[in-house]
């Protein structure tokens, strides 16, 4: 392509740097044509008779050079650019030199910049050279260079179109990517629900379902009130986690979004359980509906660890905020020896960390001598 030409080139400019191959139906469409221009040029030499079959030999040859742009366009531009350099001698530059100047379509499309820079200087040269040859002359030159611009042109426009093509290409795999790493997410918020819901219920029904035989009737009627209960519980999450999945709005399950209400709650659940349970909560009146969500929920995975591990004794409930922030405190003892009856995922304490760190606030559990505290602090504004 000529050094004078003007094409607006892609806004990607890595194709100065790297060759880009042929698409499929480009592959295809070069084929076809190549093997067009091979059987014009046979039958041509077949037309001509008994005549001097050099100057067709060398046109066949000429034309079968482009073939090898499907493997190379260094290979395929080196190779029309020798065969251009012998065509002057021989007297065969006209022809040779309208194909170099085809070429330039290939030599744009699939070269680097180097490559392009490359040409372009030689199909100068060729030109003047053409043009000082008193059987053609400066027109003929002209003519020749004017093809060269307008197929590399078009090769340009082809290599942008591939260009957009790969970065479309490019933002479909990012979009099913996006959309694959949101389906997982949901199916993580999914499983946090079962379990912050639905398995806190079933360890509850579960451990009172071990004190119907006890001989104490009060015990006895308590745990079948507890049980019923919290199935009834459980059903209004397994509703709550259908809505979901229909995208249809559905309030919280759970304790109160309130945090006193929710901590009184979560008293009397501990009490039905035989705890004693120490309550120091006081509405807060500027906290947003969330403050009362996420302590709800940590609430319930608190509750459930002390069902399920925690020593006979008192249960501490905590709930006490400043200008800027609240904070929830779950304190119980830690027994002797860990229960090994009720299964556990040990994903409780990530969990609430997560939902605490999704408002902004932070989440603290550990051991601290011989108890097991929670310490959950939100911001309320």
């Amino acid at each position: 392509m000529s050094a004078g030409a003007h094409v607006t080139a892609p806004r990607d400019r890595s194709w100065l740097r790297k060759t880009t191959p042929l698409t499929r139906v480009e592959k295809t469409a070069f084929v076809v044509l190549l093997l067009a221009a091979v059987a014009l040029s046979v039958i041509s030499m077949v037309a001509d008779g008994g005549g001097d079959t050099t100057d067709g030999l060398f046109e066949l040859v000429v034309t079968a050079l482009f073939a090898l742009y499907l493997w190379s366009a260094a290979a395929g531009t080196a190779s029309l650019g020798a065969a251009l350099v012998l065509s002057f001698p021989a007297g065969l530059s006209h022809p040779t030199f309208l194909a170099f100047a085809i070429a330039a379509l290939c030599v744009v499309r699939l070269g680097t910049g180097a490559l392009v820079l490359g040409y372009s200087a030689t199909l100068v040269v060729a030109a003047v050279a053409v043009a000082r040859q008193p059987a053609s002359g400066p027109s003929t030159a002209v003519g020749f260079v004017v093809v060269a611009i307008v197929l590399g042109g078009i090769g340009l426009l082809l290599r942008g179109a591939q260009a957009r093509g790969e970065q479309l290409g490019a933002q479909l795999v990012r979009s099913r990517e996006r959309e694959q790493a949101a389906a997982a997410l949901e199916r993580r918020r999914l499983a946090g629900d079962l379990h912050d819901g639905i398995a806190h219920d079933l360890t509850v029904i579960a451990l009172h379902a071990q004190l119907l035989d006890d001989p104490n009737a009060t015990v006895r009627q308590t745990a079948q009130s507890t049980i019923g209960v919290t199935a009834r519980n459980a059903l209004g999450d397994l509703r709550y986690l259908i809505e979901i999945a229909a995208d249809e709005e559905s309030p919280t399950p759970g304790f109160a979004s309130d945090p006193a209400a929710a901590v009184r709650e979560a008293a009397d659940t501990l009490t039905a359980a035989g705890y004693r349970v120490d309550v120091h909560a006081a509405p807060l009146p500027r906290a947003p509906r969330r403050v009362g969500v996420v302590f709800a929920r940590v609430l319930r995975e608190s509750l459930t660890n002390v069902l399920k591990h925690a020593a006979p004794g008192t249960v501490v409930l905590t709930v006490r905020a400043d200008e800027t922030h609240a904070e929830l405190t779950v304190r119980n003892a830690l027994p002797a020896v860990r229960r090994e009856d009720i299964p556990s995922a040990g994903t409780g304490v990530a969990r609430m960390a997560g939902l605490v760190r999704e408002v902004g606030g932070d989440l603290r559990a550990g051991r601290e001598a011989d108890d097991w505290v929670v310490v959950a602090r939100v911001p309320l504004g």
